[in-house]
């Protein structure tokens, strides 16, 4: 009986942890006061990246970013940065005001702490620096890259196709499977001397699930006014969400014709233990969703919070399942982070030297893009995004051959080098022998 039940209590922990229901320790998040302010801009640049990249997004009808990746990365170039290109990192990232050693401490207690605020969210941060083996990291910006943002470092040929498997097996491995493949050979050039990398993991499960029977198919109406078929997950439960319109006040005599409903509601779904949750903000049906996010901003994000109550309420979401990627070297250039994308402003001496010679790298960032992923179904949630900097040499490329036909008269000299003496000159109008 006894080998019963301890078989028992086997295959029940393994039928949990396959169904990721498996508790891990728990550990608490707390924040400095300089730290709240410094999330505080987080957030605000967060919203204006997103904006930015809707504003400007030509190819899908979707937008899906992980800014925190974004600054997850830029912080790690900005340990490298001095002068102009350093203020503009971190004014973007909202930590102008700030010395670079707290923003260290901030994205150092996230990373320490963020994955394990509740026992059932699976959550994964991981960072890694490539660095071409004809450089060396000074130092400074080696044992921070350790030390604060917890970076595996590897030098690596970056100009051998190997670093393109490399740089993926790490993105497949640090998203468990959901982003398989970020880089591709064309990602790189003869420049090409550094890639920085953030890799963010995030499943967990709701607090309140839906019932798979209740899902349905059901229109969902695009930007256009067209329809599409969608799997639209239903329940009726008692969860935190804005009502409609403003509540009357009837003491001084207001009519419901004075009363005009919200621009937008707000719902928040909880994931398990609740330390993590989903907010949804949905525009009311006579505004545009880009219309209201264009003047989108903290202070509207903090007034549809504070309009927040627990209501009974029926709730519709559609299953998603998608896919992103973003080029994000002209949104950051929009905010303003511009001198590190120029290969003539760009000071990022306190990344590296040359191997060999012992002079500061001469480098900026040549590239800078993520791609993510995002799955929201009757369980819960799923998402994921790899953020990739690649820092290229300033070297100018080799321009292209300009033709030069000589299919006219010309001049001909034959010179000695060194001080230019002619030993022939000529002019040829007609180069055939006489």
């Amino acid at each position: 009986m006894k080998t019963k039940s301890i078989l028992f209590a086997l295959m029940a922990s393994l039928f949990l942890t396959a169904c990721g229901d498996s508790p891990h320790s728990v550990q608490t998040l707390t924040l400095s006061t300089t730290e709240i302010n410094i999330n505080r801009e987080q957030n605000a640049f967060s919203l204006d990246l997103l904006k930015q990249a809707n504003a400007t997004e030509q190819k899908s009808e979707n937008v899906f970013l992980s800014p925190l990746s974004v600054a997850i990365v830029s912080s790690m170039l900005a340990n490298g940065a001095n002068g102009t290109t350093l203020s503009q990192i971190l004014d973007v990232i909202g930590a102008a005001d700030y010395d670079i050693s707290e923003l260290n401490d901030y994205y150092k207690n996230l990373l320490e702490n963020l994955p394990y605020l509740d026992k059932y969210t699976d959550m994964n941060i991981a960072n890694a620096i490539w660095v071409d083996d004809v450089l060396s990291l000074k130092e400074p910006f080696r044992q921070t890259a350790k030390q604060y943002f917890k970076a595996t470092i590897e030098s690596s040929d970056l100009q051998d196709p190997a670093i393109v498997k490399t740089i993926n097996a790490w993105a497949d491995k640090n998203t468990k499977g959901l982003i398989k493949r970020v880089v591709t050979e064309q990602d790189f050039t003869e420049e090409s001397r550094m890639v920085l990398a953030n890799a963010l993991y995030f499943k967990s499960k709701w607090q309140e699930k839906f019932n798979k029977t209740d899902t349905r198919k059901q229109d969902f109406t695009l930007r256009d006014g067209s329809t599409i078929q969608v799997d639209m997950m239903s329940m009726s439960n008692e969860l935190s969400v804005m009502p409609s319109w403003p509540p009357m006040d009837y003491d001084n005599g207001e009519s419901f014709a004075e009363i005009r409903p919200y621009d937008a509601r707000m719902l928040r779904m909880y994931f398990k233990d609740r330390a993590y949750c989903m907010d949804i903000v949905l525009p009311r049906e006579e505004l545009s969703c880009d219309d209201y996010l264009a003047d989108f901003n903290m202070d509207k994000l903090k007034e549809l919070e504070s309009l927040m109550g627990s209501y009974e309420v029926q709730v519709q979401i559609p299953k998603l399942k998608l896919d992103y990627r973003r080029d994000l070297e002209e949104d950051m250039k929009a905010l303003g982070m511009t001198d590190v994308f120029d290969n003539v402003r760009a000071d990022l001496t306190d990344l590296a030297t040359y191997n060999g010679m012992g002079t500061d790298a001469d480098l900026f960032l040549g590239k800078l893009f993520q791609k993510s992923y995002l799955e929201v179904d009757e369980e819960g949630a799923k998402a994921a995004a790899v953020t990739i900097g690649i820092v290229n040499d300033k070297a100018a490329s080799p321009m292209p051959i300009e033709p030069f036909i000589v299919d006219r008269p010309f001049l001909l000299f034959i010179r000695e080098v060194k001080y230019g003496t002619i030993l022939f000159a000529g002019k040829i109008g007609k180069p055939t022998a006489e």
